[in-house]
């Protein structure tokens, strides 16, 4: 059998460290990974015990960065006390003590961290032993066996092949040294604009607010409606008679209303938001940063991240003929759920699900430390290579001449970054989020001549 897990992310907490040692009680000896190794018995207490456990978290030190973040996000995993047969278990002892007799073969290496996991057998609770190896980094140091061990002397290298730990060959020796050289080096590469502005706008928090507090109480004055409608059908029965409310009542208490217009409205301001970026791509100018590599180094994932102050907001720009996912408004309240079809009475077909941002293959963008953040997607450099980056969106109602941004790169074959300073140009833009909206609410761009002012 294979192993039967999701290597996909770091194993954290209780539920996911018994689900892996399950998945070995399931599998075969051949299973075992370059990020996977498990031993049925040794007590770390005894010197054949420590040095097995202190091999196996070695050869996981020495393995190349970007093969181990492949898997479970760079960590690698050691169980004992199970394999493919059973829960054999093991004693338990002191961190302390478990930490000193590893150190003799560690030496200084301290980047893992082991427990003792709990689990309910025929023959009682058993406790397996699992040991978490940090993911290696670029710049990490070889590191060597301290404590000589049978016939294995003092400063051996020990390598986690597939399946296996074994003395490092030559290839596996020039490599790690490339890995230690690594830590001299800093990620060169050059940001610049190729164009752009922040579009500095007029506020629109107000507007918006305006906006969603009046549609909610248009659509709150339904559940008055609605029990004004229960009263009447009370005193005159006939009234309503064959009415789907009857056939079909409402199951929604009004708080349960409430919370599903408190959802549409929160999508709705998205939507607006949405909306009113993509004016500000139309008639803004959207900021476009190339990245340039100017050495002789190939450099792989080069990641730039871009920060701006709080107050300015930033969308991946969309295309001006995209049309905006406005969300659909709640089933009327009073309006019952007709049994086996799932809907509301008078609502053809099943509602599109909430309103999202663009995300797919896009930056991303968030608020963090009081600034605005954008991680571009990872690129490949060839030496004196150039590329464009993704244009991004961003506007504030903040007067200003400039805003002041800072960028940051790194890469994953290489340890260090590079950060520096970056000014983007304000532009004034008139832009009125009512007249950005009138498209979405069916008004003509002709009201205001023909009716005065809103």
């Amino acid at each position: 059998m294979t192993l039967d897990f999701n290597a996909d992310e770091p194993v954290v907490g209780l539920a996911r460290q018994r689900e892996l040692i399950r998945a070995v009680l399931n599998a075969s000896s051949a299973d075992e990974t370059r990020w996977l190794e498990w031993k049925s018995q040794h007590d770390v207490s005894k010197a054949a015990g420590a040095f097995a456990v202190s091999k196996a978290i070695l050869g996981f030190a020495n393995r190349m960065p970007d093969v181990a973040e492949q898997w479970a996000g760079g960590h690698a995993y050691l169980l004992v006390g199970v394999d493919e047969d059973a829960i054999h278990g093991v004693p338990t002892h002191d961190v302390e003590k478990v930490d000193g007799w590893l150190r003799r073969y560690l030496g200084d290496f301290s980047r893992y961290q082991f427990t003792y996991v709990p689990l309910d057998t025929d023959e009682g609770k058993r406790h397996v032993m699992l040991v978490d190896v940090s993911p290696p980094r670029w710049g990490d140091l070889i590191h060597p066996l301290h404590k000589e061990y049978e016939s294995y002397r003092p400063g051996t290298v020990f390598h986690r092949y597939a399946g296996r730990t074994e003395p490092a060959r030559p290839a596996e020796i020039y490599a790690l040294t490339e890995r230690a050289r690594r830590a001299t080096k800093r990620v060169n590469v050059d940001v610049t604009m190729s164009d752009g502005t922040v579009a500095v706008l007029a506020p629109t928090e107000d507007v918006r607010r305006t906006i969603t507090d009046s549609l909610r109480e248009v659509m709150m004055r339904q559940v008055d409606a609605a029990e004004e409608e229960k009263k009447a059908a009370a005193s005159d029965p006939f009234r309503t008679f064959g009415s789907l409310r009857v056939l079909w009542p409402d199951s929604r208490s009004p708080e349960e209303f409430r919370q599903e217009v408190d959802e549409y409205l929160s999508d709705f301001d998205l939507a607006m938001q949405h909306a009113l970026a993509q004016a500000v791509s139309v008639t803004g100018t959207p900021v476009t940063l190339r990245l340039t590599n100017p050495g002789e180094d190939n450099l792989t994932k080069v990641q730039v991240v871009l920060s701006l102050p709080e107050t300015v907001t930033a969308h991946v720009t969309a295309d001006a003929e995209e049309e905006i996912d406005w969300p659909h408004q709640p089933a009327k309240y009073g309006e019952g759920v007709i049994p086996g079809l799932g809907i509301h009475p008078g609502v053809l077909g099943v509602q599109p699900a909430a309103y999202h941002l663009p995300s797919l293959h896009a930056p991303e963008i968030e608020q963090q430390d009081g600034r605005t953040l954008i991680r571009f997607d990872p690129v490949d450099l060839r030496p004196h290579e150039t590329v464009t980056l993704d244009a991004i969106t961003v506007y504030s109602s903040q007067e200003a001449d400039s805003f002041p941004a800072e960028w940051r790169a790194t890469a994953t074959n290489v340890s260090r970054n590079v950060q520096r300073s970056l000014s983007i140009p304000a532009q004034r833009l008139e832009l009125d989020l009512r007249g950005v909206l009138r498209p979405m609410f069916g008004i003509s761009g002709d009201t205001d001549e023909e009716d005065g002012d809103d």
